[in-house]
């Protein structure tokens, strides 16, 4: 019988939740404290985290052990939850912070309610006779409409180069990408039809958000793609397999909040661009765990254009799924 008591006693759980949240950013006593990733605090450090137990003295006044930290953040198993303390964690170094930014937070609610109004109306032009040509543009690229709908995509008419004034903020003309996560509207990203930047956004927003994260919840296997068209192109074909997520680009990093969102995935893909910058920006997220690995697509340079050249994104999916799964299994020898 396994001993769960001596198991916890060898445990100091304020080294197993560093590797999950980073390093603590307030210390009181003997214990740790840090932001509760249980109700998704703004502001405050209201969980606090001692060698043998943990406690939030917030909204959601969650407690518990080793073993409950486990299952109930890291979505682990009991018999998972074992394991991972038998391993005695303590002596496992966190993850190189180097390849994670801190925790990041969502723009102020005054932003943020204003900021949704605008979603709101460049979605109502995007279904009218104005959007018509930005909807074509986003079918063209293998969207269907549920789910430019889903994604809630708009669309803000003008020049490439015009700016315009919408509820009080400076918007730039093209297609809208909302970013909502945890409750929160993140940021509000514009795809300009012409010019360099490709991408704007709306000032005041926060693209340190993870794109598509709520998506994560009921997944164990996320997939990293490298913009949101291609990440809602993989919903779209491959969802009940895959999380498909972003951080908007190769360059971007990845923060501490998101990826303590990802410790219940025994597997997160990465689809990154076949290019230098793709490339780059897959060894930073590989770097971070073994359960990261690397899949490209068999023709071109993104997951859009191999599904524009008529590439099936679920089998590819399927088919690297079943290679990470036969990599796991011990090889049978024949007697």
């Amino acid at each position: 019988m396994t001993d769960t008591q001596r198991l916890k006693e060898h445990c100091d759980l304020r080294r197993l939740v560093e590797q999950d949240l980073g390093t603590a950013p307030l210390r009181g006593g003997r214990a740790y404290l840090w932001k509760c990733p249980f109700h998704h605090e703004h502001k405050g450090f209201s969980l606090a985290v001692w060698a043998n137990g943990y406690r939030c003295f917030g909204a959601c006044d969650t407690s518990g052990d080793a073993l409950d930290w486990l299952t109930n953040y890291r979505r682990l198993s009991f018999v998972e939850a074992l394991r991972v303390l038998g391993e005695r964690v303590e002596n496992i170094a966190p993850v190189e912070r180097k390849c994670l930014k801190s925790p990041s937070e969502p723009p102020e609610w005054d932003w943020q309610h204003r900021a949704e109004r605008i979603v709101s109306q460049a979605e109502e032009t995007l279904w009218s006779e104005v959007g018509e040509p930005a909807l074509n543009y986003l079918t063209g690229r293998g969207l269907t409409t549920r789910t430019i709908r889903a994604a809630r995509l708009g669309y803000v008419p003008g020049d490439f180069r015009s700016w315009r004034v919408i509820e009080g903020m400076d918007v730039p003309c093209g297609i809208t990408i909302p970013w909502f996560a945890a409750d929160a509207l993140w940021a509000v990203k514009v795809r300009r039809a012409y010019g360099t930047p490709k991408y704007q956004q709306i000032k005041g927003g926060n693209v340190n958000g993870l794109y598509g994260a709520d998506g994560m919840a009921d997944r164990d296997v996320a997939l990293f793609c490298e913009g949101e068209f291609d990440t809602l192109l993989a919903r779209q074909e491959a969802g009940n397999l895959v999380a498909p997520v972003t951080l908007s680009s190769a360059t971007a990093i990845l923060s501490s909040r998101w990826y303590a969102e990802l410790t219940h995935c025994h597997t997160v893909l990465v689809a990154y661009d076949r290019d230098a910058a793709g490339e780059k920006g897959a060894n930073r997220l590989l770097s971070l765990s073994p359960r990261f690995r690397p899949i490209q697509v068999p023709q071109g340079k993104d997951i859009t254009e191999f599904y524009l050249n008529g590439g099936d994104i679920y089998a590819w999916i399927a088919d690297a799924l079943k290679e990470k799964q036969s990599d796991l299994e011990e090889p049978q020898y024949a007697p």
